[in-house]
Order: structure tokens, then C-alpha cells, then sequence
């Protein structure tokens, strides 16, 4: 019990850590810009680049604070767990990522059934998963190459796989992907907003669910693949 309370201890400080260096840097570039125009150190002339600086630390300090917040939602609800179409999911998903996959400029490759395949777990959580996932894999994508989306049935295991091409996940950093705050490598992304949350919640949300989650990244492709349990009856009129 003593050791368990010692990790919990070290785990809340590292996490209150990792929290105050993360709110560090959008604040001291808001409150350092803001001052530097209203005390006329930036010029007249470079105040408008300075306050679209202003405005994107902003929506990335909202966006942090968001995560933060699914986290503690998730960790502190309990599930909801029903029977739902799986498939209708990974589409709602998808649907919603609709700008930010053309931003990219990616082709899609769905391979969702298009009969109904009925799993069981909290619908609105698993549409989370699959669409932190799309967001992970578009963020590090190759500008115009190809996204996929597909799944396939293994006896009482659906398996919802999203993969892209981009660079090659180094070996060694594939274990820690999951860590809360952990970042990949920047340089491998053109976006540079990665706080190391988006896979902490699949992490979370799937554990949950007591269901598996793989990670593969060779030759330029990286696939992620997890597992979520059939309903009985899997197929409905």
C-alpha cells in the first residue's frame, strides 16, 4: 500500500509539472506580446502579425485546457456502456475530421462494412477513440497521400484499424506514445499544436473498455489498431 500511495504521490507532481510547463509558454507569449504593443516596444506596423501570435497561443492555451478536461471526465465518469453500430461511428468520425483531412489534402480509404456490425461499449467514448486517432494520423500524414480508415471482424472482436503514411515512428519511442504529455517528434508534423493528450484519452478511454490497442510504424507507414467487443447479435434488420 505504501508503495502504491508513493506512485500515486509521484505521478500527481509530475503531472501538476508537466501541466505548469505546458500552460507556461502560450501565457508568456500572450502576456509578453500583449505588453509589448500596449508599451509601444512592437512598432505600430508589426502589431497585427504580433496579435495573430496573440490569437493562435489563445485557441492553443483553449485547446490544452479542453483535453485537461476530457481527461478528467472521462477518468471520473462511468460508463455508458450499450449496443451500437460500430460502423456508423467510424463514419461520424470521419465525417468530422472532413476539413482537416482536406486541409491536408489526403485521400481517404474507408473500409467500413457497409452492413451494421454491433459492438458493445459506450458509444460516444469509442467515436472519441477513433476520432483521436484520425486526428493523430492526419496531423503527421505526408501532405496529399493517402488516410485509412477501415475494420475487420475476429471472432468476438471488432478491430478498427487507422493508418498513414508519413515518417517512421522511431522503435524506441512507440512505447511511450501513450504517456500523458509525451511528444513525438515535431519535425515528422507540420502542426505544431501536439500536446501528448490526444493518445493519453484513447489510452484511457480503452483501458476502460478493457480493450487492446497496437501501434506498428515501418517503412513510412504507421498503423494504429484496436479491439472492441461483438454484441451478440452483431446484425440487425
Amino acid at each position: 500500500m505504501a508503495d502504491s500511495l508513493d506512485e500515486t504521490e509521484r505521478q500527481r507532481r509530475d503531472f501538476i509539472a508537466n501541466i505548469s510547463h505546458e500552460l507556461k509558454t502560450p501565457m508568456t507569449s500572450i502576456a509578453g506580446y500583449t505588453d509589448g504593443i500596449l508599451d509601444g516596444t512592437i512598432p505600430p506596423e508589426n502589431e497585427r502579425h504580433y496579435l495573430q501570435i496573440i490569437s493562435e497561443e489563445s485557441r492553443r492555451l483553449s485547446r490544452l485546457v479542453r483535453r485537461m478536461l476530457d481527461i478528467s471526465q472521462i477518468q471520473s465518469q462511468e460508463m455508458k456502456k450499450t449496443e451500437f453500430d460500430i460502423c456508423e461511428s467510424m463514419r461520424l468520425a470521419l465525417l468530422s475530421m472532413e476539413q482537416k483531412i482536406n486541409d491536408r489534402a489526403l485521400d481517404v480509404d474507408a473500409d467500413i462494412p457497409e452492413d451494421s456490425i454491433f459492438v458493445e461499449g459506450d458509444n460516444v467514448l469509442i467515436t472519441q477513440v477513433i476520432y483521436n486517432l484520425l486526428e493523430n494520423a492526419t496531423k503527421f500524414a505526408t501532405a496529399g497521400s493517402t488516410l485509412y480508415l477501415g475494420m475487420t471482424v475476429n471472432g468476438e472482436k471488432a478491430q478498427i484499424t487507422v493508418r498513414n503514411q508519413g515518417q517512421t515512428i522511431p522503435a524506441e519511442e512507440i512505447p511511450l506514445l501513450f504517456e500523458r504529455f509525451h511528444k513525438s517528434d515535431k519535425s515528422r508534423s507540420e502542426d505544431k499544436d501536439g500536446y501528448g493528450l490526444g493518445l493519453y484519452v484513447v489510452k484511457t478511454i480503452l483501458a476502460q473498455h478493457k480493450e487492446q490497442i497496437t501501434v506498428t510504424s515501418e517503412n513510412g507507414v504507421t498503423s494504429f489498431s484496436f479491439t472492441i467487443q461483438i454484441a451478440h447479435q452483431s446484425q440487425r434488420e
